[in-house]
């Protein structure tokens, strides 16, 4: 097996869309990212509260943590979306992972059961994730002993795009360009032209450069660390661990050079607060 440690990250100036990082941080855009959600979703999505970007949620000690990419709420949703470009055949057992983490996330305690804010995750794929060819698979939770569908009405679903599909007569027609965007960079719609744009112009900036490298450097620390546990899938058992700490760490180190809180902040993605109340610890 190879070293998880030695694995390779690319160059700031080859990233595209289908990377994390750029994707992630593309999304923090709220006029981009609603444009995406209500194009996949074929529904309003209101005031954006971003939960914070590689969002990590780790629900009791004794549980399995998960870190999120884009993770975000409005007045009766909660959203995560994934950029998945390596296929490793768990998503459909990520995805039902992901959602009750989120639902225990945002639902403080105290609440009603009614007070279940409807729940989507969405997986964005470089792959066909159930070899079927088609676009897109939507999953709710349904009654099998009837001959008319009975659904359970639960408030969830599931979302998973095959970018790489060849038929997408099924889409409308930004959906299918939104695809070509993702396969083959190719910007032929309002949507992904100031997409592209923006991701040209934040690969001009210094600032996100280091920012890329601040973030690949502490990945590759938390590979390190998983890799160590002895345990193939030491990577995931690093981001669990050792994410969060790695974040603080870095966010105490920065603020030691002087960097102001928003800088840390963005630099390490994590809450503001948190950056806030180191200042008053380091």
């Amino acid at each position: 097996m190879e070293n998880q440690t030695t694995t390779k990250f690319k160059r700031w100036e080859d990233l595209d869309i289908t990377d994390d990082f750029i994707f992630t941080r593309v999304m923090r855009n709220k006029k981009l990212c609603r444009t995406l959600l209500e194009m996949i979703l074929k529904i309003k999505v209101g005031k954006i509260k971003f939960l914070t970007s590689h969002h990590a949620i780790q629900i009791d000690p004794n549980t399995k943590g998960i870190i999120i990419d884009v993770y975000l709420k409005d007045e009766s949703k909660v959203i995560n979306v994934e950029m998945q470009a390596s296929n490793h055949g768990d998503l459909p057992r990520r995805a039902r992972y992901y959602q009750a983490a989120a639902d225990i996330d945002t639902t403080p305690k105290g609440s009603q059961y009614s007070d279940l804010k409807q729940n989507y995750i969405i997986f964005i794929c470089t792959f066909d994730p159930f070899l079927k060819g088609k676009p897109i698979y939507k999953f709710q939770n349904l009654c099998l002993e009837h001959d008319e569908a009975i659904y359970l009405g639960d408030g969830t679903e599931k979302i998973f795009l095959n970018t790489t599909a060849k038929d997408t007569t099924n889409l409308d027609g930004e959906m299918s360009l939104f695809y070509d965007y993702v396969r083959d960079k190719t910007a032929q719609t309002d949507f992904t032209k100031e997409l592209d744009a923006t991701i040209s112009r934040m690969k001009q900036e210094k600032e996100e450069r280091n920012m890329y490298l601040t973030y690949t450097s502490r990945m590759m620390e938390c590979r390190q660390d998983g890799y160590e546990e002895g345990r193939e899938d030491g990577i995931s058992i690093g981001l669990e661990r050792g994410a969060y700490q790695k974040a603080l760490e870095t966010a105490k180190a920065f603020l030691s050079e002087g960097l102001a809180p928003q800088m840390v902040a963005r630099c390490t993605n994590l809450p503001l607060e948190t950056v806030q109340e180191l200042t008053q610890t380091k």
